[in-house]
């Protein structure tokens, strides 16, 4: 029987005409096709029996499960982030990670990879895993069901891309694992980028629907980006049309407890007098991964699929990607790029670039949702740099070749021109000089300026006084600016890069063509915006008035 193979103990082929004590069932001597069936079934059951207690007489271990979760959502919801996030508080797991990109370039792989959380990590690019790539993950998850790799990865989590279909995933896990108890799916977990849902067509698009549809989880993303209940009430309304058996959890950045996304259970610790319970993300509390699973499943998980409905993306969306080794990116090409229309109509961005004048970092770039900007530093390089970038859009809207040419474009050609030294005479420095809000840096770098938000021109305190009696940190005030101003959707786009300088401090850049972050008028409204939300518990200004 199959289901034997699933311990390493003796298997055992007996007949019931041997076992004594079933002389009593006169049925199984009849000789007739039916009965002969019968008497099959029935040796089958008692093997099961004795397999089963011979494992329990001898001790004999079984062979271990793989539990499995699959992270679904649409382009840019934040499954990479949720990814990042078990990684991070993973505890004594030790995690494989599946990562599809629908993209050539496996731009999330690469990220997730300069962390190295992962036990594993396995690379499925250029394809949707719920079709083109199905037979990669059944190979992959074969191969860490293997004695030697089974000992040193005790959870999978399968990332997919954001057109997928997660149905398909799961029909091929159960076919081909399930029925040997190999491997179990304990969670089908499905992140919604809420402000997207509420405000584009993409939840009537059909790798959202599906995906909600077979959710056990759903990670209501980026829930700050919508301000009233109202909108919050609606999104779970249009949600619970498709789904109204699902857990729901409202995060940002994906920061949910793993017991809600995965079949674990997290011992909670006495932390003294207080008695205050006190979770794995702040502790090290050793994560038990449950023996029997199926706490997480609904029957959500379980609909049937509609025709060919799982592979209508590979008929809605294309991507292109590009890789530039030979050149850093100038940073005002970069800008003026990513706020044009040609990158502002696109589904999906995402890319690790080389800029010229930020240092040494890997610069993280992304678009999602509304023609939302990201950009963060991970890290500095270890390798040739290089600029690596996916685009993914509706095939009605991006044009492969004209993608290409612009973002080539942005690169630092060799006859370009820059002037000697600082570039004192330029409106949009001196602009930045003038201000209350910002501090120039002064410097006689002739491709990028550097400035920081600071507010002590505003509210009448030094940055030492600013960072060591009302313990604001600049730092992370001129991050939720780039943040802000990179994110906004009202008015003209906007785009502000950033890099840290010699002693690890946040500046702020401005590529010296034409308005700071493309537009100063986001910028000075975020920025306004920041310096109240920081210095809401402070008086208006040092003297008291």
């Amino acid at each position: 029987d199959a289901s034997m193979d699933t311990c390493h103990v003796p298997d055992f082929d007996i007949s019931l005409k041997r076992l004594p004590f079933l002389h009593i069932l006169p049925a199984i001597y009849m000789t007739t096709q039916r009965e002969e069936e019968e008497e099959e079934e029935e040796v089958n059951r008692v093997n099961l029996f004795l397999h089963a207690e011979n494992v329990r007489i001898f001790h004999a271990a079984s062979r271990p499960h793989l539990p499995v979760t699959i992270v679904t959502g649409f382009l840019g919801a934040g499954k990479t982030t949720l990814l990042n996030h078990i990684l991070t508080n993973k505890s004594n797991l030790k995690i494989a990670a599946a990562i599809n990109d629908f993209a050539e370039l496996n731009i999330d792989e690469k990220l997730v990879a300069s962390h190295n959380a992962a036990s594993q990590i396995i690379e499925l690019s250029n394809g949707c895993v719920c079709c083109h790539l199905l037979m990669d993950l059944k190979d992959a998850v074969w191969r860490l069901l293997d004695a030697n790799d089974v000992n040193t990865v005790s959870y999978l989590v399968v990332e997919t891309s954001g057109i997928s279909n997660p149905l398909e995933i799961i029909r091929e896990l159960d076919i081909t694992f399930g029925k040997l108890f190999r491997a179990r799916l304990d969670a089908v977990v499905c992140v919604v980028d809420v402000d997207q849902m509420l405000h584009t067509h993409a939840s009537s698009s059909s790798a959202m629907i599906s995906q909600l549809a077979c959710a056990d989880v759903i990670i209501l993303n980026k829930i700050d980006l919508l301000p009233t209940e109202a909108e919050r009430t609606l999104v779970e309304e249009r949600i619970r049309e498709i789904n109204h058996q699902a857990a729901l959890y409202s995060t940002t950045f994906c920061n949910v407890p793993l017991s809600n996304i995965m079949d674990v259970t997290i011992p909670l610790m006495d932390s003294g007098a207080g008695g205050n319970a006190m979770t794995h993300e702040k502790s090290h509390v050793p994560i038990y991964v449950s023996q029997t699973g199926g706490a997480l499943r609904c029957d959500a998980s379980m609909i049937k699929s509609k025709g060919a409905a799982s592979r209508k993306h590979s008929e809605e969306f294309v991507s292109v990607s590009v890789s530039i080794c030979e050149s850093p990116l100038s940073l005002a090409r970069l800008q003026e790029f990513v706020c044009s229309n040609v990158v502002q109509r696109l589904s999906r961005m995402k890319g690790i670039l080389w800029i010229q004048g930020l240092k040494q970092y890997r610069c993280v770039l992304h678009l999602s949702g509304r023609g939302r900007l990201g950009f963060e530093l991970d890290g500095t390089w270890t390798g040739p740099p290089s600029s690596d970038i996916a685009f993914i859009g509706s095939k009605r809207i991006l044009d492969a070749n004209v993608l290409t040419s612009q973002f080539r474009q942005c690169c630092c050609f060799q006859n370009d021109v820059l002037p000697e030294g600082p570039v004192d005479d330029n409106e949009g420095l001196n602009i930045l000089r003038e201000s209350k809000e910002f501090t120039v840096i002064e410097t006689t770098d002739s491709t990028v300026s550097y400035f920081y938000l600071s507010g002590s021109k505003v509210y009448g305190y030094s940055e030492e006084e600013m960072e060591r009696d009302l313990r604001i940190d600049i730092d992370t005030m001129n991050k939720d600016l780039a943040d802000a101003v990179n994110a906004s959707v009202n008015g003209p786009k906007a785009f502000l890069a950033y890099t840290r300088d010699e002693l690890g401090k946040i500046r702020l850049c401005y590529s010296g063509h034409g308005e700071p972050a493309n537009s100063a008028t986001i910028l000075f409204r975020e920025a306004n915006n920041v310096l109240r939300t920081h210095f809401r518990n402070v008086q208006v200004c040092k003297c008291g008035v």
